[in-house]
């Protein structure tokens, strides 16, 4: 990517938080039994269906979505899009973060957007969801361990209502993972699927629990998970709606739920207790999401923050607090509202490249990520950069979380690309260390949708991006505006302090959402290095990979370069010089055999002159 400029918008002075707070929710427990016991290695069939609406409705002018866009419409009168912009920014004073191992995850399977999430174990075991499929790979071996869809794998809860809104989540205490998916649409046919792994092994045994998706019985149905941990519990947040309307025409209100995960590990009955009429001023608190540890989970109380997403422009921040663990004495849920001191607005739609592309729909300013660490709440969400008039992220820190909380803020946002959905993960060493990777996808008028990342020291100092994945192709699914996200994945790897590994979507040539995974680290991985930019090259793509035998590079260069292609193992050893010979300007392939290499990892290293272009890993099968 060329002409990259973080532009930071911050401001020094931070509000103190309002002087109130209000206990106010009611409570229901459950007891649920396991409804069925899933080993992944049998499954042998997966039809995976999907149903896609590729049409927009006609517009009524009393939609929500309407009126949303109406907002947008509005603002991008007042803040318009400026493609060169001038805007001063705050030093680019820490290093960018490295890229290590990526790969790509799930694969296209006709639903748009791909709502990514990703878990990594302590011994290097990877799953990565989207809507609707689970993708596993081994890093150890450098092999995939499969694909399976949601429909598959729950296939013995005999629910044939339509799977959707995967999350995942591992957990370090256990070494274990947790999948949590929706079902059906309408109050008779909504649940929630909750999977324990029974060991650390994706392929191994699940317990599966079903939740009730209409757990009052009053015509509702739930929408829109999140989920964190604590040391003992699961926590799931979602949206209760009334059926056969939007999310924000039918929303009711937003519900916590939570669970005895440990009951869930070796298959005995969890006991469940679902907190709702969540308020403020008389206001149900929306789209809650829950706040997961930083250097490693904590509890037992629990965090949750939420914002008033569907406003123009606003500034306040709820921190929702639940003390204490399922039925103890005195457990209670406090709502505190904060005053930002940067208003957050409701972010524009990006722009594609190409004349009647598409644009890509953003959603709304709600709250997507957050973690807890020294007494300091990190969170992240979508936002307009009111210089520039692009989507940007915004990220703030509520400081002092357990005496008097207050926040500060600031709005990262670039010169050419325009940044969405973001997530966060704490990348730092413990106390006074408050380093964190956000993660991002991206999009341009000149750059294909991507995935991108940088790194932040927790004091207002941002890194340049750090690019995880270019997009190939604009998206090209729906006959209106595409669907961009509605979150992305991040995780923190519990035993490598500074590394984090994240998924999000990017373009392909067949202008399909795919799902990339890249492993970020604030050090340099394996002796390989960050690429250093150079413009002179437009495009560069190795493939296939995994690969058995040729691997090919594909080169598209401004002018004629001096190349030097290397094989690299995974400590950084020079294998090979394939070759060093000059590049003509335009389109080239370069292509070598992987005979000579065993099975493994190995990384793909380009360089003109002193400067690197590439670092590419691939895996030799």
């Amino acid at each position: 990517m060329k002409h990259l400029k973080i532009v930071i918008l911050s401001l020094s002075i931070s509000l103190s938080v309002n002087a109130f707070s209000q206990t106010k929710s009611t409570s229901k427990r459950f007891t649920i039994n396991k409804a069925a016991t899933i080993n992944v290695a049998d499954i042998k069939e997966d039809w995976n269906p999907v149903v896609q609406n590729i049409e927009m409705p006609k517009p009524n002018g009393n939609s929500e979505k309407q009126k949303r866009n109406a907002i947008k419409d509005s603002l991008a009168i007042v803040y318009p899009k400026k493609y060169k912009s001038t805007v001063s920014k705050s030093p680019l004073s820490i290093p960018a973060p490295f890229l290590g191992q990526n790969l790509q995850g799930n694969i296209y399977n006709s639903s748009t957007p791909n709502d990514n999430e990703i878990a990594i174990s302590n011994d290097n075991k990877i799953i990565s969801v989207q809507n609707a499929t689970v993708f596993k790979y081994d890093i150890n071996t450098g092999t995939s361990l499969g694909y399976f869809s949601l429909t598959a794998f729950a296939t013995a809860l005999a629910n044939p209502n339509t799977k959707f809104d995967p999350k995942v989540i591992y957990d370090p205490i256990q070494d274990k993972f947790i999948l949590v998916f929706l079902n059906g649409f309408t109050d008779t046919t909504s649940s929630i699927t909750v999977a324990f792994s029974a060991s650390n092994d994706p392929n191994g045994i699940w317990n599966m629990y079903e939740l009730p998706g209409n757990p009052f019985g009053n015509g509702l149905w739930t929408d829109y998970p999140m989920i964190a941990m604590t040391d003992q519990e699961l926590f799931i947040t979602g949206n209760l709606l009334y059926p056969d309307s939007s999310w924000q025409t039918g929303f009711n209100e937003s519900v916590i739920w939570q669970v005895n995960k440990n009951s869930g590990y070796s298959g005995s009955s969890i006991q469940a207790m679902v907190h709702h009429n969540i308020t403020c001023v008389g206001k149900p608190v929306r789209n809650i999401c829950p706040v997961k540890g930083g250097l490693d989970t904590y509890g037992p109380d629990m965090n949750f923050l939420s914002d008033r997403n569907l406003d123009p422009q606003n500034d306040t921040v709820f921190l929702v607090h639940l003390n204490d663990t399922i039925g103890a004495l005195g457990q209670a849920i406090t709502v505190t509202p904060l005053i930002s001191p940067i208003s957050y607005f409701m972010p524009p739609q990006a722009s594609q490249p190409g004349a009647g592309v598409q644009l890509l729909e953003t959603n709304d300013s709600r709250i997507l990520a957050a973690f807890i660490e020294n007494d300091k709440i990190q969170y992240v969400n979508n936002c307009l950069d009111t210089a520039s008039g692009f989507a940007a992220v915004y990220h703030g820190i509520i400081n002092d979380i357990s005496t008097s909380p207050y926040i500060t803020a600031n709005i990262i946002s670039d010169t050419l690309l325009e940044l969405g959905y973001p997530n966060i993960s704490y990348a730092g060493s413990g106390t006074t260390d408050q380093t964190s990777i956000i993660s991002f996808d991206h999009t341009a008028l000149t750059v294909f949708p991507g995935v991108s990342a940088l790194t932040s020291d927790g004091n207002g100092n941002y890194s340049p991006i750090t690019t995880v994945k270019s997009g190939a192709g604009f998206f090209s699914i729906l006959s209106g505006n595409e669907r961009w996200g509605d979150y992305s994945g991040s995780q923190r790897k519990y035993n490598q302090p500074g590394r984090v590994w994240v998924n999000g979507m990017w373009g392909s040539t067949a202008h399909k959402n795919i799902t990339w995974i890249g492993e970020l680290s604030l050090s340099s991985l394996a002796g390989i290095s960050n690429p250093k930019p150079n413009n002179t090259i437009d495009q560069m793509m190795v493939y296939p990979n995994p690969t058995a035998d040729l691997m090919n590079v594909s080169i598209n260069l401004e002018k004629l370069e001096y190349l030097q292609f290397e094989v690299i193992d995974v400590t950084g050893k020079l294998l090979k010089v394939l070759l060093n010979d000059r590049v003509k300007a335009g389109k080239n392939n370069f292509n070598f055999s992987t005979a000579p290499l065993s099975k493994g990892i190995y990384f793909l290293k380009v360089t003109s002159g002193t400067k690197e272009i590439l670092v590419q890993k691939f895996v030799k099968e």
